[in-house]
């Protein structure tokens, strides 16, 4: 979300570690009529009734037959081309068993009754199973508060710098992943130019607002965004079918519960409240004209203190996944 706004607030997030890295072997392994381990100088695998268990780079992953062949990478199943299956899902035996497995130059091989082999990286099994996406890091984020971001000094992209230079945006969607926020200084004060510096980042949103939204505090939405009232902490749009998250401005009746669950739902709401109001997880910005601030609606709250006088604020916004597309192609994480 790209908006132009006074105050932000940063609920708590989580993270991860990354997986660990893995060398190459060489086993085998003949699943006829028993069950057995088979040992090398880093890996073990062992096949059971219902899946194949392979410790690699010190995590033991379990490998559901199954998902081992919906998963093979090989022509007749994937076209590698476009990253869609060939293999039609739900023609797999699900009591399939492979015939043979061997580990040869870091790829886990398969023969399944027929014939048909798959072959599979270890480093990708190892980043794909189950027990490898818990211990990966899919997005970097910074646990942060005001002071911890103050302290971290983090410089604002620039202008011109930002439409000429894909370094400076990749700078950017870094620190935007990293923290929730990012801001471009010296853009033009113009709806034209707050479009365009919008656009080196995702694709614009068309919604009820329209496409750019630019307005003055004059009620005219009969809208508190629209006044010169004070806003807590909050995220836009969460009358959406699609909502972003938590507005206590937009709550709509509260029809949908028990009774005795109403109570409990404002003792609830009267301990986030708290939480969300502690001076030390509000991070205040003066925002001054040229300034723009791109907010990850699902990350961070927004807000403002009341004021007096006549102020214009204009923004938009994006397609989440074409942001996180954006950085992908950056080569960043996200």
């Amino acid at each position: 979300m790209l908006a132009m706004l006074n105050r932000i607030l940063r609920p708590a997030l989580k993270q991860a570690q990354l997986s660990p890295g893995v060398r190459n072997t060489q086993l085998s392994w003949r699943h006829k009529t028993q069950i057995r381990a088979c040992a090398a100088s880093s890996a073990t695998f062992q096949p059971l009734e219902d899946c194949l268990v392979l410790n690699y780079g010190g995590t033991a992953m379990h490998l559901n037959y199954v998902w081992l062949r919906d998963h093979c990478r090989s022509a007749a199943s994937y076209n590698s081309s476009t990253n869609q299956r060939n293999l039609d899902t739900g023609s797999i035996d699900l009591t399939i068993r492979p015939d043979d497995a061997t580990v040869q130059n870091g790829h886990l091989i398969l023969t399944w009754p027929g014939g048909h082999v798959s072959n599979y990286s270890l480093s990708w099994l190892a980043e794909n199973s189950y027990e490898g996406k818990k211990r990966s890091n899919i997005q970097p984020r910074i646990l942060w508060n005001s002071h911890i971001y103050e302290e971290a000094n983090i410089p604002s992209a620039k202008w011109d710098t930002f439409m000429s230079c894909d370094d400076e945006v990749k700078k950017f969607l870094q620190n935007y992943l990293l923290y929730g926020i990012a801001f471009v200084d010296d853009v033009p004060a113009t709806v034209e130019a707050t479009e365009a510096v919008t656009q080196r980042v995702s694709l614009i949103r068309e919604t009820t607002y329209g496409r750019m939204w630019c307005f003055t505090s004059d009620f005219s939405r009969g809208d508190t965004a629209y006044s010169q009232q004070a806003l807590d902490r909050h995220t836009d749009t969460s009358y959406f079918q699609e909502p972003c998250g938590y507005n206590n401005y937009d709550r709509s009746v509260i029809n949908t519960m028990p009774h005795d669950l109403v109570q409990r739902w404002y003792e609830a709401h009267r301990e986030l409240t708290t939480e969300l109001r502690r001076p030390e997880n509000e991070l205040w910005v003066k925002l001054t004209p040229g300034k723009v601030i791109f907010i990850d609606n699902w990350r961070v709250m927004h807000g403002r203190e009341s004021f007096t006088g006549l102020r214009q604020l204009c923004g938009c916004y994006l397609t989440r996944d074409d942001v996180l597309s954006s950085a992908r192609c950056f080569g960043l994480q996200a």
